[in-house]
């Protein structure tokens, strides 16, 4: 998958501000060239019990996919933190995760970004993830 500097940035910005909680947005671009991110976009976690889970609502999906849909791009993948553990993922992504699109997990410790990693189910009807090379463009390269 491929992501500019600058939209990595922004993802740990958000990281960074729901510490000790779980940040989740979304990863908008093509799936085209191995996965172009052009667009982040932040959700609200709508889990309120716990830090280490995230909820995105049906409607904010819908609202992302149809502003996504308008500027020719879709939908690629989904991000979020795990505080103060590493960027692998939980079996609660596993239970909730979708087939085709990436996960892009950040650890935060202590407040700060870390390390990042992006993730895929592997194979078909595997319920197993796939460890996939994060390429970290900068503007120019776009």
């Amino acid at each position: 998958m491929k992501i500019t500097d600058a939209l990595l940035k922004e993802i740990y910005a958000h990281a960074k501000e729901t510490y000790p909680a779980e940040c989740c947005g979304f990863l908008v671009g093509q799936f085209e060239q191995g996965g172009l991110v052009r667009q982040v976009r932040r959700a609200t976690n709508q889990n309120t019990e716990r830090n280490d889970r995230f909820i995105i609502s049906g409607e904010e999906y819908a609202q992302t996919q149809f502003a996504a849909d308008e500027a020719g791009l879709e939908i690629i993948g989904l991000y979020h933190s795990h505080p103060d553990w590493p960027p692998i993922p939980s079996q609660t992504d596993m239970d909730s995760a979708w087939e085709e699109i990436y996960y892009l997990i950040t650890s935060v410790h202590d407040g700060m970004p870390l390390n990042t990693s992006v993730w895929r189910l592997a194979g078909e009807g595997m319920r197993r993830f796939q460890s996939i090379a994060l390429e970290i463009l900068d503007e120019n390269e776009l």
